[in-house]
């Protein structure tokens, strides 16, 4: 007896030895990262100890394909031992057979016989194979089985053995999956506070802190590793903040109040200071009690500094508002007056308690009957600027009204500002402008004209001479409608010039255009002659006519010939085939609305493009002194524009430039 309690004590102790052995790798494994543990090492692990306490011929871990009754290897030892097809057979057959009774899987060792055409047949009755499932808390990772040659004598002891390392590595198992969860979860965790556009910090009651979000580091320059540890008030506050703000946190922590908010001043790393609006929340721990605050920023530097930058804004407008020489208004959408400036009050002649809260119609038009709609309404609320030159009784004078809507942040319409400026006095010395225009065309014609008329006086006086020297010449018929023929011409010459030099009423009336080319090439006929400057005209006689100033389009068509001859008398000095213009009319549409086009193509020296970003200037001019007044070019544009048109300029510096003037085809 005592012998038998010998050998059983060592028996005891080889297995403990094993058991032990493999408690130290499991121990081992389970200090590494958990990236690194894996289901395979465990099992392998089981698999030598097995393998090495009970002399198998081979143990085999796994799990089985349920729908395909195929097993999944996972280890064996010997390393890489492949099972015997036989005895992979029925070892599948028997897990499905077992996991077919039970949902649950076996929770018991299942003691087999399975034959192999490399062993000797045994009995069914006979153990040569132990299959163990491994499982923690209703999971199941897998399954291990032992195959020997012979049958395995199976005791107490070794049963008790096998149970505690199945035990052991399904614990083992447990943890792992266990701490790989938890680190996903702490990693998620982690992730959203490093999202979140928040600084996070968390403090221990003595002050210092314990972590340092990914925000904080963005906003602080610090990095979490070089500030954990220190106090947060030497990291989160400035300077001369820091002893207000940790006398708030002790007392948060010695008081009742579970909260605080407060907005401090943050010196970065790089030396700038930024504002940061802070919650904080006292975190609990059960056994502990309190244990710190959770601090949650907010970075409000940019919005202080925007608030800055409206307030100041908001009293630069007001003042730019303030001193607007023209009346100014901000109506609200129901057509009452907001804001109106001092201008509006002097023209309306009210003080300013009279204007504001008053109906836009009220203040500039004086009023309307009740049965009629006032004129501004369909413009108040619009979304679209709208210009026009209307008499305001309410101002006491003619103004030009410009109504610009006031879009908000979200698109809607809440206000208008409506500026008006006083065109009395404008539209005196506008007028005064084109006449000085005008008058220096009047003065360029002269000479031509001069010219034009000298030659066919000159045949009159000889047509004269003839017939005084021959009363009874036979041609004296002819002689005398020779002269008036050319009396009649030198007579549409002058009517001409004087149609263009007389002041006129600014109407519009319908015209052809073609009769405003031809009439004003006829006064410079001469002068384009005598420069030797070839003139090509391609018109189109089909064109509507046009509802025009005939004498303002004749002055803009005038300006044009003029600053081709001065472009082509630069280059070519001296007649020359090259030395052209070309004058083309054309219909042109665009979109739902036609326009006659006409066009001025000179192949002079060209426009420099910086000369003709300002060409349309007032007194603008790159003639030598005395040569231009610099009006010419800036009235053609304000006719051209009154006349609803445009006006556009394209050229290439030393061949050629094409002024092209677009008049819209109005009804009448």
């Amino acid at each position: 007896m005592a012998r038998n309690l010998t050998e059983r004590d060592a028996e005891a102790l080889k297995l403990f030895q094993h058991r032990n052995r493999l408690l130290t790798t499991i121990r081992e494994h389970s200090l590494c990262d958990p990236e690194d543990q894996s289901y395979a090492i465990i099992f392998q692990h089981c698999c030598n100890i097995l393998a090495d306490a009970f002399h198998c011929h081979f143990v085999w871990a796994g799990d089985i394909d349920r729908e395909n009754k195929r097993l999944i290897p996972f280890a064996a030892a010997p390393p890489n031992t492949l099972l015997d097809f036989s005895i992979q057979s029925s070892l599948s057959s028997l897990l499905v057979e077992q996991m077919g009774r039970d949902l649950h899987f076996f929770t018991k060792p299942i003691y087999a016989h399975f034959p192999s055409g490399k062993f000797p047949e045994k009995k069914v009755s006979e153990t040569n194979c132990i299959v163990c499932p491994v499982g923690y808390q209703h999971k199941v990772y897998g399954f291990v089985a032992m195959h020997c040659r012979e049958n395995i004598d199976i005791c107490d002891l070794k049963q008790e053995f096998i149970a505690h390392v199945i035990d052991d590595i399904a614990l083992a198992l447990y943890s792992q999956d266990t701490a790989r969860k938890l680190k996903i979860e702490r990693d998620f965790n982690k992730e959203i506070v490093d999202t979140i556009q928040a600084l996070m910090v968390s403090i221990h009651p003595c002050g210092t802190i314990a972590s340092f979000n990914r925000r904080a580091e963005e906003v602080t320059g610090y990095s979490e590793k070089e500030i954990l540890g220190k106090y947060w008030v030497d990291v989160m506050i400035a300077p001369h903040n820091r002893l207000e703000f940790q006398q708030i946190f002790s007392e948060t922590l010695k008081g009742k109040q579970a909260n605080i908010n407060f907005t401090a001043p943050l010196l970065t790393r790089s030396g700038v200071e930024r504002f940061i609006n802070w919650h904080g929340s006292i975190r609990h721990n059960i056994e502990q009690g309190k244990v710190g605050l959770v601090m949650l920023g907010i970075d409000e530097t940019e919005n202080l500094a925007a608030d800055q930058q409206l307030n100041m804004f908001t009293a630069r407008w007001e003042k730019i508002f303030i001193a607007i020489q023209d009346p100014a208004l901000v109506v609200s959408k129901d057509y009452r007056i907001l804001e109106a400036n001092p201008a509006t009050c002097a023209a309306a002649k009210k003080r300013r308690h009279e204007v504001i809260g008053k109906t836009v119609c009220e203040i500039l038009h004086g009023g309307h009957r009740s049965n009629n709609a006032c004129p501004l309404d369909q413009f108040i609320g619009g979304r679209e600027t709208q210009i026009s030159e209307v008499e305001l009784h309410g101002l006491h004078g003619t103004y030009m009204l410009t109504v610009t809507p006031l879009l908000e942040e979200d698109g809607e319409i809440n206000a208008t500002l409506v500026v008006a400026r006083n065109l009395t006095e404008e539209e005196v010395v506008r007028a005064e402008a084109i006449r000085v225009a005008q008058l220096a065309a009047i003065g360029e014609l002269a000479s031509g004209i001069a010219h034009e008329i000298n030659n066919p006086i000159n045949g009159i006086i000889n047509y004269a001479q003839i017939i005084l020297d021959d009363p009874d010449d036979p041609d004296a018929a002819e002689h005398l409608r020779n002269i008036i023929s050319e009396g009649k011409r030198i007579a549409g010459i002058v009517a001409k010039l004087l149609d263009f030099a007389r002041r006129r009423e600014e109407v519009l009336a319908p015209s052809d255009i073609t009769k405003i080319v031809a009439n004003s090439l006829q006064l410079v006929d001469h002068l384009l002659k005598k420069d030797g400057i070839i003139c090509l005209l391609e018109m189109d006689d089909s064109l509507p006519r046009l509802m025009c100033n005939e004498q303002q389009l004749q002055q803009v068509v005038l300006n044009m010939i003029s600053n081709a001859r001065y472009a082509l008398n630069q280059k070519y000095p001296h007649p020359n085939r090259e030395k052209r213009l070309k004058i083309k009319t054309e219909l042109h549409r665009q979109e739902d609305t036609e326009f006659i086009r006409l066009t001025f193509t000179d192949y002079g020296v060209g426009i420099d493009p910086e000369v003709q970003e300002r060409m349309f200037d007032p007194f603008f001019s790159t003639k030598p002194k005395g040569e231009g007044t610099g009006l010419g070019l800036s009235i053609s544009h304000g006719l051209v524009r009154d006349h609803g048109g445009y006006i556009r300029v394209q050229s290439k510096p030393g061949e050629w430039t094409r002024f092209t003037i677009d008049l819209p085809v109005q009804p009448y």
